[in-house]
């Protein structure tokens, strides 16, 4: 995936220029002192790039906030085994891993050293005079300078949560955590993601967290050891065309009835205009102006418009710690806290949290004594537990010869009062799904946020998928996918980055039906032995130094298990240790499985992109294209590979869709474009 600076393949030099005329009292020259060179050991990598060729072990960079706290990307120290930090004197010191936030991309380092924190600059202005410093390609801390291309981006798409400045001050591999400065060496924002960068070139759209964001994140680290988000209770969505054509902003769902926005007046249709006093025009911008509001602010001033007027409502979030409960709590028939449509609503009763290899699941109940979940919940189990209102169920697992992601349960004494779905519905009568599974935050279970149908399944694959923007999350594996009326369509399966699988219901009624098949227990008991044997060989790659037998296990355990999310991770964990081909063969086989996955052929895209087979993959970046048109990700595949894999209509095509989708960034691929460097070589 096209994201980060800590891979590094060839070697750029980097300059410095003077950004003030006359002199300054500080300058970003003297920033270097307050940023390191991050040293992680990573599996299969000796130490953190010490003692070897530049770009040969993985590097990044970090920034010191505090005295003695640096921080730095979370995806630079993420697999690291140990870690060590260089200082801009040249020693090296040891750093342990404080604290992490995942949907930032931030994380926070200790050093037992008195290392003096970074000034921090005010809000950037747009051209702003700014540089990158950072230790790009492992040859020690550099600087780069441009301007500030852009500010408060929030759906560049490599995050859950973004607030980034936008630079051309060139960024590369090993940039990852180090500071964005402005002429005086204050901290503009930490360097986290470049545009194209699995190509291993910088094309002048670069990435930093801004400084607001990284002081809130790091501010609760600190604090508490997590970053708690508040919770609007709203479900915002992108208001239609005619509504964009007077105003771009978010428009407001659904509403929760308890809960904050419900509470200060704001409806469904609303437009949401200003979040904190924070402009926001999509459904991100409003997330990101929220994640911006710690926990100690009570209050928060939204500025909406209905109908013709504008108003301001005020969301109080002096609200009460969730409960500590250990379980997820499962639906009664008597609760009506659900703010979506009746028929959504009473299904909850058919969802129940459950617990076997994975100790937190869903299942969806589809007859009186039988629960479907997927296969990844209960691993090569037996048993399940199941809670339900009265307290946990033992449940028994049936075996079918179905050889995709689902298994059955046996459960007695299910409650009398719960919901069973219909499963005659036919697939893709819908164009708007949501899940419903267990929240384990919340410890419920609950209707997530809907989302629309990208992709039905394509029919000439055995295990198709129902492909959605429905949100999903851990927990909420074996859900129901329903529709807008309320039918059952699909199991909940999983994804990431707005895009989510279900598995069709027709393939809930085959599962029924290969209980009788002859190979049922054989199939069944085999494929959950594999399923585990796969985990345990990829949590060995991940763990151990890399060798040839670890990575062969990988491979073919893994490809026995024929577990769809299974092979996506066994490809990212061999494609990561620089074992392309195997990597290659594996996220194949999960493209062959899913056609119609986004993030299979993604992931398989990556792969090739690492191996250096760019015409490989002109023909799955075409495809690519097709099931995402306006997703800027998929295009900037379709723009490299025709570039480098000899196809430059393809690279046109790619950049024409881009102009559509992101004109900023389609200004940065154009340049890419007409005066692209030479070709990687293949690897």
């Amino acid at each position: 995936m096209p994201r980060c600076f800590s891979h590094a393949v060839f070697c750029l030099v980097l300059s410095f220029f003077g950004l003030m005329t006359g002199q300054a009292k500080a300058s970003p020259e003297g920033a270097l002192a307050h940023v390191v060179s991050v040293l992680p050991v990573w599996p299969g990598h000796e130490r953190g790039g010490q003692g070897a060729r530049p770009g040969q072990a993985p590097e990044g960079s970090g920034v010191v906030l505090r005295e003695g706290v640096i921080a730095t990307a979370w995806h630079v120290v993420e697999p690291a085994r140990r870690i060590d930090v260089r200082l801009h004197d040249g020693r090296i010191i040891p750093a342990r891993l404080l604290a992490h936030d995942a949907a930032t991309d931030i994380a926070l380092l200790k050093v037992e050293e008195t290392l003096q924190p970074i000034a921090i600059a005010p809000p950037p202005n747009l051209v702003q005079p700014v540089c990158a410093i950072g230790n790009a390609f492992g040859l020690g801390l550099s600087l780069t300078c441009g301007v500030v291309s852009a500010k408060s981006v929030s759906n560049a798409g490599f995050n859950e949560i973004e607030d980034f400045v936008q630079t051309d001050a060139a960024a590369n591999p090993g940039s990852s955590g180090g500071a964005l400065v402005d002429a005086e060496g204050r901290l503009v924002g930490m360097m986290s993601a470049i545009f194209a960068s699995g190509s291993d070139t910088n094309i002048g759209v670069n990435f930093a967290v801004s400084t607001e964001l990284l002081i809130r994140v790091a501010d609760a680290l600190l604090d508490q050891g997590e970053v708690e988000y508040l919770d609007a209770g709203w479900q915002l969505t992108r208001a239609d065309r005619s509504a964009v054509a007077l105003v771009a902003a978010p428009v407001v769902r659904a509403v929760q009835s308890d809960g904050m926005a419900g509470s200060a007046g704001i409806r469904v249709g609303d437009l949401i205009l200003e979040v904190g006093g924070r402009r926001v025009r999509t459904p991100r911008d409003a997330k990101t102006a929220l994640a911006l509001i710690s926990k100690a602010q009570k209050e928060v001033q939204v500025l909406y418009r209905r109908g013709d007027d504008n108003l301001l409502a005020t969301l109080s979030f002096a609200v009460s710690e969730p409960s500590k409960s250990a379980n997820v709590k499962a639906v009664t028939s008597l609760e009506t806290d659900c703010p979506h449509p009746a028929e959504i609503c009473q299904l909850r009763q058919a969802v129940f949290p459950i617990s076997s290899f994975d100790p937190v699941g869903s299942a969806t109940r589809i007859a009186e004594d039988l629960l479907v979940t997927n296969r990844h919940v209960v691993g090569d189990q037996i048993e399940a537990t199941v809670h339900t209102p009265n307290g946990p169920l033992k449940a028994r697992l049936v075996p079918s010869s179905y050889q995709g992601d689902l298994v059955l349960l046996e459960v007695e004494n299910l409650p009398d009062t719960g919901v069973i779905p219909e499963l005659d519905v036919a697939t893709g009568t819908s164009d708007r799904y949501r899940v419903i599974g267990a929240d384990i935050a919340r410890r419920e279970v609950r209707v997530f946020d809907p989302g629309d149908l990208i992709a039905l399944p394509e029919k000439s694959a055995q295990l198709g998928r129902l492909h959605v923007g429905a949100h999903m999350q851990p927990g909420v594996s074996g859900g129901a996918l329903v529709t807008e009326n309320g039918a059952l369509a699909g199991i909940a399966v999983g994804g990431g980055d707005g895009r989510f699988e279900a598995i069709p219901v027709a393939d809930v009624r085959e599962l029924l039906v290969l209980r009788d098949d002859k190979d049922a227990i054989r199939l069944t008991e085999s494929l959950g032995v594999d399923f585990v044997a796969c985990e345990e060989a990829m949590e060995s790659a991940a763990t151990q130094s890399v060798k040839d037998t670890v990575l062969a296990d990988v491979t073919d355990i893994c490809s026995r298990s024929s577990n769809h999310g299974q092979l996506l991770k066994a490809g990212r964990i061999l494609a990561q240790t620089g074992a392309f081909d195997q990597a290659i063969r594996i996220h194949g086989e999960a493209v062959d499985q899913v056609p119609n996955s986004i993030n299979s052929r993604m992931s398989l895209l990556v792969s090739l992109q690492l191996a250096g087979r760019f015409e490989d993959m002109t023909e799955h970046a075409r495809r690519l294209m097709e099931l995402a048109p306006d997703d800027p990700q998929a295009l900037r595949f379709s723009i490299q590979s025709g570039v480098w894999g000899n196809e430059p209509e393809l690279a046109e095509e790619g950049y024409q869709a881009l102009l559509k989708a992101d004109p900023r960034q389609a200004q940065a691929a154009r340049r890419f474009i007409d005066n692209a460097p030479p070709t990687p070589p293949r690897r």
